[in-house]
C-alpha cells in the first residue's frame, strides 16, 4: 500500500503521467490493500483463519508522516498534456475567448481582392481576374459564374462599378447615364452622394459587414452563442491544432436548418480535400506547471479488514495553481504570429425576399419590428440576405438625404429623397415624372441594397441573365495561412487568467479521483494542526473513499454512531470525542486525543458492527507511532 513521504510524493508526482478525469487509470493511491502502509507486525494478512474477523492480538501501528508533499510539477507537450487531462476535460477547459473582428476582417480582405484589386479604381469595370490569386484560382476555370466570385462581385461593389441591370434600379441609372446632354453627371455620383459615402468605396463598409456576420451567423451558432461572436478555443482544440473547429463550428441539424438550436454553420466540415488546421501551437510546444498539493497521507484502521491508509483533501481544491506566476506556467512553442487554414461558408435563401413597400405599415419596418410576411426580418438571421440588410441598416440607419436632379419651375421631375422631412431616416423615395421610366417603390435603404445585392449574386458576369439559380448560391471559401488575429504573446496572456479562473476545475480533472484507491479507513492518526498535537479521527462525509462494489463511485456515507466511546453500548454519556477543541480548526470530524499508556475505545464501524480497539501510546511528547488492535464485539 502507500508509503509515507517518499511513496506519497512521488505517487502524485507519477499522476502526471497517467490518465485523468474519469479513466481507469487516474487514481490518487496506490494498490489499496491495506497492507504494507499501516499494518506493521501483522503484515497484509488481518484475518483469522476462521473468518470470524480481526485477530485480536495482532498489532496495528499507525504513524503520523509530518513532512509536506512536493510541488507537483506537469512537464506537458500536446501529446503528453492530451494524456494526463484526458479527451473528455480537454474539451471543457478553455484555453482562449478568440474576438472574431480581426478574423473575420482578415476572411473578408481575402474575399474582397481574391480577383485582384482593380475594383478600387473610379471606373465603370471592376476589372476582376481571378487567377491573379491563390484563392481567386480556386474558383476553377469558370470562375466568371461561381459562386465565389459573385460573393467577390458583391463585397467589392461600389457606386462607380455598379452593374444595376435586372434591379429596380436600372431604369433611374439608364436614365441618367444615357442622358448626358441632360444631366452632368453619372448615376454612380448620384449613389455615390445618396448614400454618403465615396465611388469607389464599397456599398457596405467593412466594419459594419464583421458586425452583421458577428450578431447573424457566429452569435446565432450555438457554439458560439454570444452577439459578438466570440469564440471559444478549448484545450482540446489548441493541441490538435484548431482542426476540431471544422465540426464545432459546422452545420448542426438538417437542413434548411429552421428548427431551434439548428445552423448551417460558419465553417465547412473536413474531408478528403481540405483540412483546417493552425500552426499556433508549434511542434516544439511545452507547457510547464507547477502546484501544490492539498492532499496529506494519513494511516488508520478499517475495522472490518484492518490497518490501510489515504490521501485526505486539506482544501476544496486537490490542487492549488497559480497559472498568473510566469514561474509557475512556462509556455514555449507558441508562434509569434499565428495563422489558420479553414473554409468559410455563407448560405442564402432559396427565392427572392420582396421589399417591405405597403405604406404606412412598413416605415416601422426594422429587425426589432418585423412588419409583413416573408420579408427581410422574418427571415432566419444566419442567410446571407439578412445578413446583407443588417449590415445596411448599421450603416444608412440615421441616414438623411434629399436632393433634385432635374426641375421645371418649382415641381423636382427627378430626384431622390432618404429620411426627408417627416420620413424615417433611411426611407428611401426616388422622385421620377419621365415617362417610361420605372423608379423603386418607396422603402427603406438597406432593402433596396439587398435587392441589388440578390440579384448581382446570381448574375456575376452583369450582363441582365442569371448565371446562377435561387438557392444555388452557396460560395465556400478555402483559406490558407489566414492570420487568426492575436499574436504569441497575446494568445499566452490570454491563456493565464483563462486557466486561473478554471483552476479548481483543472485540480479535479487531474486529481479529482485521488480517492479511488483509498483504504476504506473508519478512523485515521493524525495531527490536529501543523506542528500540533496528535488525535483520532473518525471519518466524516468529507473522507472520501471507494465504493467496495463499484471502486469508480464513493463510498456512501452509513455511520449513525460516528465517534469515539468508553462503553461498547455506544451511549452519548460514554462519547470521549469531540468536533470542536480549542485550537483546532477542523469543527467536521470527532476527534479524540489519546493519553500515554493503554487506552480502550468502542466505535462502530459503516456497517453498523461494534469494535473494541485497544490503543497503546508509548511514553513521550509527541507519540508519531502507535499500536492499535481491533476486536468485534
Amino acid at each position: 500500500m502507500m508509503h509515507s513521504t517518499l511513496a506519497g510524493a512521488s505517487l502524485l508526482l507519477l499522476l502526471a503521467s497517467i490518465p485523468a478525469c474519469g479513466d481507469d487509470g487516474a487514481t490518487g493511491g496506490s494498490g489499496g490493500t491495506g497492507g504494507e502502509g499501516g499494518s506493521g507486525g501483522a503484515g497484509g494478512d488481518d484475518t483469522t483463519s476462521s473468518g470470524t474477523g480481526l485477530d485480536p492480538d495482532a498489532p496495528f501501528y499507525l504513524r503520523i508522516d509530518d513532512a509536506m508533499p512536493p510541488t507537483i510539477v506537469l512537464d506537458l507537450d500536446k501529446e503528453k498534456a492530451l494524456e494526463v487531462f484526458g479527451e473528455s476535460a480537454a474539451r471543457q477547459i478553455r484555453l482562449l475567448d478568440v474576438d472574431s473582428t480581426e478574423l473575420l476582417g482578415n476572411v473578408l480582405g481575402e474575399i474582397q481582392n481574391a480577383c485582384g484589386t482593380g475594383w478600387q479604381a473610379n471606373n465603370t469595370a471592376p476589372n476582376h481576374d481571378c487567377a491573379l490569386t491563390p484563392l481567386g484560382q480556386s474558383f476553377g476555370p469558370n470562375w466568371q459564374t461561381s459562386p465565389e466570385f459573385a460573393m467577390v462581385r458583391l463585397l467589392s461593389m461600389t457606386p462607380a462599378n455598379a452593374d444595376l441591370s435586372g434591379t429596380s434600379l436600372e431604369d433611374f441609372a439608364a436614365l441618367v447615364d444615357q442622358n448626358p446632354q441632360t444631366f452632368a453627371f453619372k448615376f454612380s455620383d448620384v449613389l455615390s452622394e445618396s448614400l454618403g459615402i465615396a465611388k469607389t468605396a464599397p456599398f457596405i463598409p467593412m466594419p459594419q459587414l464583421i458586425l452583421a456576420l458577428q450578431r447573424r451567423l457566429l452569435g446565432t451558432h450555438p457554439e458560439i452563442a454570444n452577439p459578438e461572436g466570440t469564440m471559444s478555443v478549448t484545450m482540446y482544440d489548441a493541441l490538435n491544432d484548431l482542426t476540431p473547429l471544422a465540426d464545432k463550428f459546422g452545420p448542426i441539424g438538417a437542413a434548411p436548418w429552421g428548427g431551434p438550436g439548428e445552423h448551417p454553420g460558419v465553417l465547412v466540415p473536413d474531408d478528403a480535400t481540405f483540412t483546417t488546421t493552425s500552426d499556433a501551437l508549434l511542434p516544439n510546444f511545452k507547457m510547464r506547471v507547477e502546484a501544490e498539493s492539498n492532499l496529506r497521507w494519513v494511516s488508520g484502521i478499517d475495522l472490518s479488514s484492518g490497518s490501510g491508509d489515504m490521501y485526505i483533501r486539506e482544501d476544496d481544491v486537490e490542487l492549488t495553481f497559480d497559472f498568473n506566476d510566469p514561474q509557475r506556467l512556462q509556455i514555449t512553442g507558441v508562434n509569434d504570429l499565428p495563422t489558420v487554414d479553414m473554409r468559410f461558408q455563407i448560405r442564402e435563401l432559396p427565392g427572392i425576399i420582396p421589399s417591405c413597400t405597403d405604406v404606412p405599415a412598413c416605415k416601422s419596418n426594422s429587425p426589432s419590428n418585423p412588419v409583413g410576411s416573408g420579408t427581410i426580418w422574418t427571415q432566419k438571421p444566419w442567410l446571407l440576405e439578412p445578413i446583407v440588410a443588417g449590415a445596411g441598416f448599421d450603416t444608412y440607419g440615421n441616414r438623411v438625404f434629399s436632393k433634385c436632379y432635374l426641375m421645371l419651375n418649382p415641381n423636382c421631375l427627378v430626384g431622390v429623397n432618404i429620411g426627408a422631412g417627416s420620413e424615417p431616416p433611411g426611407w428611401s423615395v426616388f422622385i421620377n415624372s419621365v415617362a417610361g421610366v420605372e423608379v423603386p417603390a418607396p422603402q427603406f435603404l438597406w432593402e433596396l441594397l439587398t435587392e441589388v445585392a440578390q440579384v448581382s449574386l446570381h448574375d456575376p458576369t452583369g450582363d441582365g441573365v442569371a448565371d446562377i439559380d435561387e438557392g444555388q448560391a452557396q460560395p465556400i471559401f478555402s483559406l490558407h495561412g489566414l492570420p487568426i488575429g492575436l499574436t504569441g504573446e497575446e494568445i499566452i496572456a490570454q491563456l493565464r487568467p483563462a486557466l486561473q479562473g478554471q483552476a479548481a476545475e483543472i485540480s479535479d480533472y487531474i486529481l479529482g479521483r485521488y480517492w479511488k484507491n483509498n483504504d476504506g479507513l473508519d478512523f485515521y492518526y493524525r495531527r490536529g494542526e501543523p506542528g500540533g498535537v496528535p488525535y483520532l479521527y473518525f471519518v466524516d462525509p468529507t473522507d472520501e473513499r471507494p465504493d467496495p462494489g463499484d471502486p469508480n463511485t464513493l463510498r456512501p456515507y452509513t455511520y449513525d454512531k460516528p465517534g469515539f466511546f468508553t462503553s461498547p453500548d455506544l451511549s452519548e454519556v460514554s462519547r470521549v470525542s469531540q468536533k470542536v477543541i480549542d485550537g483546532v480548526a477542523d469543527t467536521a470530524h470527532e476527534k479524540y486525543r489519546l493519553t500515554s499508556g493503554e487506552t480502550t475505545l468502542y466505535m462502530q464501524d459503516d456497517e453498523h458492527d461494534v469494535f473494541e480497539v485497544l490503543f497503546f501510546v508509548p511514553e513521550g511528547s509527541d507519540p508519531v507511532e502507535i499500536v492499535a488492535k481491533v476486536k468485534r464485539l
